[in-house]
């Protein structure tokens, strides 16, 4: 899911979300142990460094597969 918002004045989008292969089919299907079994076996292979060049902001990959990645907006020209 991504958010567009302003902080104070400065347009900043957001991006949570859930690792999509699998895991999100198994929270869809209320299989939760078999989401906590592959998200824990998963760990090791998920991103350990804290800001992507490609997305050009800081970025979270926690523990349980989900993510929470910001970065700010150009400035919309009027």
């Amino acid at each position: 899911m991504v958010h567009v918002f302003r902080l104070n004045r400065t347009r900043v989008e957001a991006f949570s979300g859930v690792a999509r292969e699998g895991l999100f089919d198994h929270l869809a299907n209320q299989r939760l142990t078999r989401y906590r079994d592959e998200a824990h076996a998963r760990r090791a292979s998920w991103p350990t460094d804290s800001w992507d060049d490609d997305w050009d902001g800081p970025v979270s990959v926690h523990q349980d597969g989900s993510v929470l990645a910001l970065r700010v907006l150009p400035a919309k020209d009027h």
